[in-house]
């Protein structure tokens, strides 16, 4: 017999181990009826296996964790991670309801959310910003969409409106929090359409970085799914929150069932940036319950600078599409021997 519902997660050596223990954390202290609610944790790649004192971490939550080889063709690209144990999960985990969790996450109160209401097969959250989506047929970037409708069989357009700058683009949608019903089988179509762009070479006009994203998108639309937005309190784009629109910001904890931090909390500065962010309170336990987890799991550890080469990076990139050819980054790298 089936359990009702199943979180499952990615988890490799590095930085994710960290991330993954204190979303499990959150995850058992904050999520009230489902706080109980079994955790997956998949290590996709051969090679070096997640440390000992993380493996004991997790079995101290309750966390079930393999290191299988789900991913080798693609074993250089980690991203591919994520559709490929999508697939896996949907065929190995006996739950109705899956919900997957990229490891950047953490929960402050019970998503209750994720129970999917009648006649949804899916629930997720629109992308935060526009990015690689698209406006419509005058977009530059619709001719990639274009092609996915065309390989994926999409035939009906749908469209979602962003939280920053409430843009309406194609249906693009965060793929880093999800629910499904696992008979849907949405998953592993997500899963065979990856592989086939991926053997199509068809990859967004920034490269391949969003091409999951997108792929679990544009599945989305061929399959017609009544789809389900989040509330604006899940996945929370914490380093975001200056750039919401008005109505998606959140101002207190006590407010949001989970934030997404990205890499805020990978560099030595993390405090400060929590501090930039407006009206944001920073006087409650869930706040300081926070704080502390960044520490406890020894977050922070690239300098400042490279977030700062990071985006110059991109900013050279851009140039490149204009044939200006800039290096400096390499060489600021190379002269702080980051």
């Amino acid at each position: 017999m089936s359990i009702p519902i199943a979180f499952f997660i990615c988890t490799e050596p590095g930085r994710l181990e960290g991330q993954s223990l204190l979303l499990a954390e959150s995850i058992r202290k904050f999520c009230g009826n489902l706080k109980d609610t079994p955790i997956y944790s998949f290590h996709p790649r051969v090679g070096e296996p997640i440390s000992i004192q993380t493996r004991k971490a997790f079995e101290a939550l309750g966390v079930i964790h393999q290191q299988l080889p789900i991913n080798t063709d693609f074993h250089h690209f980690y991203l591919a991670n994520k559709p490929l144990v999508f697939a896996y999960a949907e065929q190995t985990i006996d739950a109705d309801i899956l919900v997957f969790l990229d490891s950047d996450k953490c929960f402050f109160s019970e998503p209750k959310e994720f129970l999917l209401p009648p006649g949804c097969n899916v629930a997720i959250r629109p992308e935060y910003g526009k990015g690689i989506g698209s406006t419509g047929s005058q977009d530059p970037q619709d001719e990639y969409w274009k092609k996915l409708y065309e390989v994926l069989g999409v035939k009906r357009e749908i469209f979602v409106n962003t939280p920053i700058g409430n843009k309406r683009i194609r249906g693009y949608w965060n793929s880093g929090l999800l629910a499904v019903r696992r008979n849907a089988g949405i998953l592993t179509a997500c899963k065979e359409n990856f592989e086939k762009v991926m053997y199509l070479k068809i990859s967004p006009p920034q490269g391949n970085y969003f091409v999951e994203q997108s792929v679990f998108s544009a599945t989305l639309c061929s399959l017609e799914e009544n789809v389900f937005n989040f509330s604006f309190g899940y996945s929370y784009p914490l380093p975001l929150h200056n750039r919401l629109s008005k109505q998606a910001q959140i101002n207190s904890f006590e407010k949001i069932a989970s934030i997404h931090y990205f890499n805020m909390f990978y560099y030595q500065d993390w405090k400060k940036q929590l501090l930039n962010l407006k009206n944001l309170e920073t006087k409650s336990e869930k706040y300081q319950w926070l704080c502390e987890g960044v520490m406890r799991h020894n977050m922070p550890y690239q300098p400042v600078l490279h977030r700062y080469i990071l985006q110059l990076r991109k900013v050279e990139n851009k140039m490149q599409n204009w044939n200006f050819n800039i290096n400096l980054s390499t060489w600021i790298e190379r002269m702080a021997k980051l």
